[in-house]
């Protein structure tokens, strides 16, 4: 029966774990919609598209919303620091936009440190790799 208990005791300890960092997540989520315009879809692809193709917008906005919400991303959203976003997960992001292209993600141009983590910087770090990858074919 002890095994039982022990095992009980990580289960309750995991949930409230994940009900602490949903709730942190939400807040943030709440304080980023009150601080800046909240963007629909077409808005968001408009505020995009002098910058970087449609297809590139496209697939920020529909990785980027479920994250954000109650808000929704916007081109100028520090990713890293409006939102408790894990370090690793642009690289995530970076790993589903060339696998649904056809890219090799390896071969991608290294992030510079000094570059700003907005939405936008990103969206046009993937528009360089693209044409990187494109030219290199």
């Amino acid at each position: 029966m002890n095994g039982w208990w022990f095992a009980a005791g990580w289960i309750g300890l995991f949930l409230l774990l994940w009900i602490v960092l949903q709730r942190r997540w939400q807040r943030a989520a709440t304080k980023l919609a009150a601080s800046r315009p909240n963007l629909g879809e077409d808005e968001f692809l408009a505020a995009m598209a002098s910058e970087v193709d449609p297809d590139i917008a496209r697939f920020l906005w529909e990785e980027l919303a479920a994250y954000w919400l109650p808000a929704t991303p916007h081109p100028d959203d520090d990713f890293l620091n409006s939102l408790p976003i894990g370090p690793d997960e642009p690289q995530d992001w970076l790993e589903r936009f060339c696998q649904q292209r056809g890219y090799d993600w390896r071969a991608w141009p290294a992030w510079d440190e000094g570059r700003p983590t907005t939405v936008r910087s990103y969206a046009l770090w993937l528009a360089e790799g693209r044409r990187l990858a494109e030219a290199s074919a």
